[in-house]
């Protein structure tokens, strides 16, 4: 039997009904409800366990629970998990971008008295001590943290703390993506890895993460003897696998050691993200795949429907024709226009960010280069190519449901065809970045999750949204 099956059968009993009551109250076949309640099959449209919860009078909590069993069984365990990891990265990753709440740029040193080597046990007292040599190091100039340790350990989450709060803090940090799983399944640790990588990218320090690919499996646990460290330029902890136990080497001797082994590690790492934050779009983008391209940001991606002509007024002038933000510019919309006709495009984007685009005359990736929003002619002929485009069937547009789908207006992501990710976030602090995700298994994810989202209800249908796409135009002036 499968999830499904098991808790329809469930509210089924609960419900004191016979199938036979319970196929003519619902207008669901007998047949069909028994095949469901043995596993036999399941139901392709989901409105069927409207008909049944409504009959069985399940509460809100139940259907809910009826409904996600249901997706559970029809994509199987592994894929569903896995697209609701993708779902909650894409949000939270949006309320990570938040400033915050109190920036901190002055720490007074704790002066913490200890000898050269200090043994430390339990995980609250490791964790204690981490905190005072981060007071320490954000005392000094230029404070800098090197670190190998996983996103869900603790001493992770002392350096995050002080991460999102300490503008002058530069982090390095290496990461072991799992490779001991089914690479285009069971990835749901790299996700979640991702999910903090994230809250770390988008808080107020300098960061800069790394990755490798091993059996993480082979570094938790008691057997693993002090598989992380965390290291700055007079300190390095040293931290067994189950946060247990610790050893605190203080010095600049010992520092420095532990700092060349962490650069020789680095040099076989690969950077977790390619990173351009000057250009509109990365100048370091591939050739994009003539496949389908994903698009999902507040507002619609009108870079799609650029030409020269629109945008020249708006670029500021170079003395280098040859690097001339223009030339850039014009290079990058070859990539992605859809105006030729060669290439296709599925974006998802929400109807306040093209209120927004119609106000303000701003695009979500305008750059510092791009100084002036676009006149109300210029926005009205982007939106008539946005709808010529859907008329030809290079653009597919799909309007979100804001209270399914909560997505920040800072954060936007671009899915080649080649399961090449690309994120723009507008920083409150370090301003536009424009990140390539360089791991595969985490591109693969979301790019099937964006596969997945047009067929789901965290979006209006296609028709629906060009109905109200048409009938926006028609009200401009």
């Amino acid at each position: 039997m499968s999830v499904f099956s098991e808790k329809l059968s469930e509210y089924v009993a609960a419900s004191n009904l016979k199938i036979a009551a319970l196929a003519k109250l619902s207008g669901v076949e007998r047949s069909f409800i028994q095949k469901m309640l043995t596993g036999e099959r399941i139901p392709s449209d989901p409105a069927v366990l409207d008909q049944l919860a409504s009959v069985m009078m399940l509460t809100p909590s139940q259907q809910q629970t009826l409904f996600q069993s249901y997706k559970i069984s029809k994509m199987g365990e592994a894929v569903y998990y896995r697209r609701l990891l993708v779902k909650r990265l894409i949000e939270e990753a949006g309320s990570a971008l938040a400033p915050p709440p109190m920036l901190r740029t002055q720490f007074n040193d704790p002066s913490f008295v200890r000898p050269d080597v200090l043994p430390i046990y339990e995980k609250p007292a490791i964790l204690d001590t981490l905190r005072i040599l981060m007071e320490e190091t954000l005392s000094k100039d230029a404070p800098r943290i090197r670190a190998v340790v996983q996103p869900e350990y603790g001493a992770c989450g002392v350096l995050l703390q002080f991460a999102r709060s300490c503008p002058a803090l530069s982090i390095e940090h290496i990461v072991c993506f799992d490779h001991a799983l089914q690479y285009q399944k069971e990835n749901k640790y790299n996700l979640s890895c991702l999910q903090t990588v994230f809250s770390f990218l988008f808080g107020a320090c300098r960061y800069t993460p790394f990755f490798y690919h091993d059996a993480v499996s082979a570094k938790t646990g008691c057997t693993a003897l002090f598989p992380f460290m965390i290291v700055s330029d007079t300190w390095c902890m040293l931290l067994s696998g189950d946060e247990s136990h610790a050893v605190l080497l203080s010095g600049k001797d010992g520092a420095a050691l532990q700092n060349t082994l962490f650069l020789q590690m680095r040099d076989v790492c690969t950077p977790m993200f390619l990173q351009s934050g000057k250009q509109t779009l990365s100048t370091d983008w591939a050739s994009i795949h003539p496949g389908t391209s994903y698009c999902i940001q507040a507002s619609p991606c009108f870079e799609l429907f650029f030409s020269s002509d629109i945008v020249r007024p708006l670029i500021a002038s170079s003395t280098d024709p040859a690097h001339s933000p223009l030339l850039l510019f014009e290079r990058q919309l070859k990539q992605i226009s859809l105006l030729e006709g060669t290439k296709t495009n599925i974006s998802f984007f929400t109807m306040d960010g093209l209120e927004s685009f119609l106000t303000t005359g701003r695009t979500f990736h305008q750059s510092e280069e791009v100084h002036s929003p676009l006149s109300p002619a210029m926005r009205k002929e982007l939106f008539r190519r946005m709808l010529m485009c859907t008329k030809s069937g290079t653009f597919t547009p799909y309007l979100l449901k804001p209270e399914r789908l909560k997505l920040d207006h800072r954060l936007g992501f671009f899915a080649a065809g080649n399961q090449q990710i690309f994120c723009t976030c507008h920083h409150p602090l370090h301003r536009t970045s424009h990140l390539l995700f360089a791991e595969k298994s985490v591109a693969y994810a979301m790019c099937d999750f964006f596969e997945y989202l047009k067929e789901t209800g965290l979006v209006f249908s296609k028709e629906e949204t060009e109905k109200q796409l048409a009938d926006r135009f028609s009200k401009l002036s």
